[in-house]
């Protein structure tokens, strides 16, 4: 059973103090504002009160004759909730619950976001939610849109692990890392989802949880536990070497404009590193010199680079700008469309993957596997194999961190053999001489 009583937060202040509400249950204290203040002098503490020796100050505060009741209602309001909570959930509520119900209770606020579901919800139309503190910029709209889709999955998640048609709340002190693990089970075979994808998702419900951590609310620190954060497996996306690309840039699609149009901006995306979003923005005023400078969308990062020669040609096929994107859709089937007409594309590849815990290989011509971004991976893979420090690259890709850029990096074993034997140390002239 819960105890209750009322203290000063400063019983030796000279004027009006707040007086405390403090709830005590199952080795938990919560410390509730009653929203009242007294001076100590006027305070009848629980010793005086067995005493009876300052009772008729207490009762004789003249500034707040109805004092006491008020008190007395808090009080009543307070065992009234607790009792409620624990009939209707079958349990005693959390800290951050039960001050949430007594909120509720007293008319202080019309509702506060105690569960996973719901926090989530508001997390993610919240300003926090729009606004990346750590890049000082907006949320990317794709990782707005994993952040709904996440929480998507979490209402199946909870209605199928509880046989329900909708997701019942999911409080907080009932996520543990067996609910984390499970998730990433339920979207590994329920959803047939292929290994990075619950990768991703289960990253996005651990973002949840530390921001619910942050708000105050009690999160199992064993949730964020290293063991529970799956690794993803390496891509098989390929990226087209500076040749390939120079085949594609070459190929004669004159009679055939659509393709034309977006292989040429495929060809300014893999010697520029720009995003596909951010290549339909370049303008001419964009170009200073020989070198091209904007600011990217997703990091709001200002971009400088030098221009290719590819870029300058298809600049001035177009009247100095860059050819107008269409959809990324139908960019890529256009690609797929003109990079088969490029021999040196029609090779094959093996490309593999787990999807829903069953790992598979498949033979795939390498033209089927061009995209958007295989320009962007071509980029940072082209310029890594000339010997190009990875953090210069970076500057140019926005990647904040080295373990992000490598997973851009697709040279195979002997294309790393190629870079080493390239360096002065393996040349003639570079070796060692005895001395």
């Amino acid at each position: 059973m819960p105890k209750y009583n009322f203290n000063l937060r400063n019983g030796t202040a000279e004027g009006a103090t707040p007086v405390n509400f403090i709830i005590r249950w199952n080795n938990r204290r919560l410390v509730y504002p009653s929203g009242e203040c007294i001076p100590p002098i006027h305070w009848c503490s629980a010793k005086d009160q067995r005493n009876h020796q300052r009772a008729k100050q207490t009762k004789a505060f003249p500034e707040y004759p109805e004092f006491n009741e008020r008190l007395e209602a808090l009080l009543s309001t307070a065992k009234a909730t607790f009792r409620q909570f624990a009939l209707q959930n079958g349990r005693d509520p959390e800290m951050d619950e039960l001050k949430a119900a007594l909120d509720l209770a007293t008319g202080r606020t019309q509702t506060r976001r105690v569960d996973l579901l719901s926090f989530a919800a508001a997390y993610i139309e919240s300003e926090e939610g729009h606004f990346n503190n750590e890049r000082k910029t907006l949320f990317h709209k794709a990782t707005r849109s994993r952040f709904r889709v996440t929480l998507e999955l979490l209402h199946d998640y909870v209605a199928q692990k509880d046989q329900r048609s909708n997701a019942r709340p999911v409080q907080f002190n009932s996520i543990d890392p067996e609910f984390v693990a499970g998730f990433s089970v339920f979207l590994t075979k329920s959803k047939g989802f292929a290994a990075n994808t619950v990768v991703k998702y289960g990253r996005t419900l651990r973002l949840f949880l530390r921001r619910a951590k942050e708000a105050g609310h009690e999160v199992n620190d064993q949730v964020f536990s290293k063991r529970l954060a799956l690794k993803e497996e390496p891509s098989d996306q390929i990226y087209l070497t500076d040749a390939d690309l120079d085949a594609f840039y070459k190929l004669n699609l004159a009679a055939q404009p659509r393709l034309e149009r977006a292989r040429d901006l495929f060809i300014v995306g893999a010697w520029t590193g720009l995003r596909f979003g951010d290549l339909s923005r370049v303008r001419p005023e964009h170009i200073e010199g020989d070198r091209l400078r904007v600011t990217t969308s997703k990091t709001g990062k200002q971009v400088v680079l030098p221009l290719h020669p590819c870029v300058r040609a298809i600049m001035a096929k177009y009247d100095g700008q860059i050819p107008s994107g269409i959809s990324n859709q139908k960019q890529n089937d256009y690609l797929k469309e003109a990079a088969a007409q490029v021999p040196a594309l029609q090779a094959r590849v093996m490309i593999g993957g787990t999807v829903a815990g069953i790992r598979n290989e498949v033979s795939r011509f390498k033209w089927e596997m061009v995209t958007t971004h295989t320009a962007r991976r071509s980029f940072a893979s082209n310029l890594y194999r000339k010997g190009i420090p990875a953090r210069t690259i970076m500057q140019v890709t926005g990647h904040t961190t080295e373990q992000a850029f490598m997973r851009y990096i697709r040279l195979n074993s002997e294309e790393h053999m190629d870079i080493i034997a390239a360096s002065d140390l393996f040349q003639p002239n570079g070796m060692l001489k005895a001395v």
